[in-house]
């Protein structure tokens, strides 16, 4: 019998974890030192959520277009859509509603952030159709969602991106993406969920993760020296929320989502947790006191 639809089941549907993610859209307001202009801070935090709906959108899309997939797998059953508990036409109403309500809060704000959000959404699809199934390319799209995120972000903000929080983004992103597909290989192998698994090796992800994790560092290291302020005592502690993401990547915790890992993780999470204060105590300390 089909469970009643009920706000608890829409929103596991929604997979209002990953909206974690959505804090990549603030990184080039709070680094601007503009947070404290609130025009600018509503618009980050609509933009923010138009990323939550959207990319909300596109779990409901694949979890459709995987329906038959995912009732044969052990884990993925459960899932709303496969188990029964949200039906077709509830899930296409669902997407239709996310979609629209994520794209209209987009161009309430800008059209550049319209059209970022578009570009996301292109190239979830075409991941999930295709491009999931070439190697390296696959992590690559899955780190272009998050530098999308600070795109957006730096459409409200007058220096708009800079060259190193790109650099720094972009290295951050795919050693999460190659840390996951390690965690992946490492607890599922080669025939496991992901057809993609087959074609990488350990050996390849164990290089990658390692030197995309490097490239963090020192990218953020330049990033905070080149600001010419006391940013640069944050890299002690970023140092540490690598070193420590790169533990779990090796103890194969890395096979789920990152935010997932996260917030799996009570010392990884406080650490999070702990840099962001430092960094916007040292970034508006003196603005505020």
């Amino acid at each position: 019998m089909k469970k009643k639809l009920s706000v608890r089941i829409v929103l596991r549907q929604m997979r209002i974890k990953s909206w974690l993610k959505s804090v990549f859209v603030f990184f080039p307001i709070v680094f601007s030192l503009e947070l404290l202009e609130w025009d600018k801070s509503i618009h980050a935090v609509v933009l923010a959520l138009a990323f939550c709906l959207i990319s909300s959108a596109i779990y409901v899309l694949n979890d459709i277009s995987d329906v038959e997939k995912d009732r044969k797998h052990a884990v993925k059953k459960n899932r709303p859509i496969a188990s029964g508990q949200i039906s077709f036409p509830c899930a296409w109403a669902l997407l239709t509603v996310l979609t629209i309500a994520g794209f209209g809060l987009a161009l309430s704000v800008n059209r550049i952030s319209f059209f970022l959000i578009l570009a996301y959404v292109a190239i979830n699809i075409l991941y999930s159709k295709w491009l999931k199934t070439k190697a390296v390319i696959d992590c690559f799209c899955i780190a272009a969602g998050f530098v999308l995120r600070v795109m957006v972000g730096g459409t409200i903000v007058s220096e708009g991106v800079s060259g190193w929080m790109f650099l720094t983004v972009v290295s951050l992103s795919l050693f999460m993406a190659f840390g996951k597909r390690r965690g992946e290989l490492h607890s599922y192998g080669a025939g496991g969920t992901r057809e993609v698994l087959e074609t990488y090796e350990m050996i390849f992800l164990n290089g990658i993760v390692f030197m995309c994790a490097g490239l963090t560092m020192v990218f953020y290291s330049l990033w905070s020296i080149s600001r010419e302020s006391r940013l640069v005592y944050t890299v002690p502690i970023v140092l540490f929320i690598v070193i420590r993401y790169l533990l779990l990547v090796f103890l194969g915790r890395s096979d789920a989502d990152p935010t997932t890992l996260i917030l799996s993780d009570k010392t990884l999470l406080a650490a999070c947790g702990l840099c962001g204060l430092i960094m916007l105590a040292l970034l508006y300390g003196a603005q505020i006191f």
